[in-house]
């Protein structure tokens, strides 16, 4: 009989199951040498996202920016008033735009990892992508005029998001990436 403390979440569950996906390693061996030959073997690149000058790794700060604004992006349109309508789309296109230096300081991450981490790591990269692309395609569709098309992608791209987020938990938090540096 399992106790509690040996339980594991659905989501524990399938981070555990992407760890073990040894299916993905030839794309994440592909990923990981050309990430590190562009943000870690240079040096100075590498110093500034390893953190360095910071104390920690640049992109979990980074990532505060996108999920940030769009997080408020979604909760603003699910409000629903049309007074925030400007700030929605400013805050999904703002969203968008942070993301692109921290998918940047994310791959430099994945250049750090093996094995076990990097399968995460690319996955969480995948589901970090569709993110984008989702509240990309929600601020068009804002721009186009169809804001109900544009709030179920941003409420698609806030669910993905969360799954990112809590891939990107997993590496740090259970399979220690980036812990102890810079």
């Amino acid at each position: 009989m399992l106790k509690s403390r040996d339980r594991v979440s659905l989501p524990e569950s399938i981070a555990r199951r992407i760890e073990d996906a040894e299916a993905l390693d030839a794309i994440a061996d592909k990923l990981r040498a050309s990430a590190h030959d562009k943000l870690v073997d240079p040096p100075a690149v590498h110093a500034f996202f390893n953190g360095d000058w910071l104390g920690h790794r640049v992109h979990p700060i980074s990532a505060q920016a996108p999920i940030g604004a769009w997080s408020m992006a979604v909760l603003l349109d699910l409000i629903g008033s049309e007074k925030h309508a400007a700030a929605v789309d400013t805050l999904l296109l703002t969203g968008c735009l942070a993301a692109l230096p921290t998918a940047i300081a994310g791959a430099h991450d994945l250049a750090t990892t093996s094995g076990r981490e990097t399968r995460v790591a690319v996955v969480h990269a995948l589901v970090m992508d569709v993110t984008l692309g989702l509240f990309t395609a929600a601020w068009l569709k804002r721009r186009r005029g169809d804001k109900k098309a544009a709030r179920r992608l941003a409420v698609g791209g806030a669910v993905m998001a969360g799954a990112g987020a809590y891939l990107g938990g997993h590496l740090v938090y259970r399979l220690g990436v980036g812990v102890g540096e810079p």
